[in-house]
């Protein structure tokens, strides 16, 4: 947030130096993510490929369906999840947005072959980065 004189509106806008800057103190997402981390209690596991282990390790990657090889546990669309890779380990826990009945007819599936069988609905990623932390 910038506080500042409206003729100084326009520098403002384009990021000069002008006014006082407000930063922000606490954000949601950061909130959200603290909890997804350290509070949630998964309700299943997604089993990822080695190239999906690799994207989601790397950070701020979505967990699409593609990479998905396997599904354990009974949950609904934002529950709690936890990413193994296909050792079994813990990569990240995630908010999944779909049931656990939904993902073995999707999993191994790109975005564009979903679009086309099942519909737009289907075309999104299963966790998505915004709702995935590295454990």
């Amino acid at each position: 947030t910038v506080l500042t004189c409206a003729g100084n509106a326009g520098p403002a806008l384009a990021g000069d130096a002008v006014g006082t800057v407000f930063a922000p103190v606490h954000t949601r997402d950061s909130s959200r993510r603290l909890w997804i981390g350290f509070a949630s209690h998964p309700h299943g596991v997604l089993v990822v490929d080695n190239g999906a282990a690799k994207a989601v390790r790397g950070g701020r990657a979505s967990l699409l369906a593609a990479g998905i090889v396997g599904v354990r546990g009974e949950f609904s669309a934002t529950d709690p999840v936890w990413i193994d890779d296909e050792q079994g380990n813990h990569l990240a826990k995630g908010l999944v947005a779909f049931d656990a009945e939904e993902i073995p007819e999707i999993m191994g599936r790109t975005s564009d072959e979903l679009e086309e069988s099942l519909g737009r609905q289907y075309a999104h990623p299963v966790v998505h980065r915004d709702n995935l932390v590295l454990v």
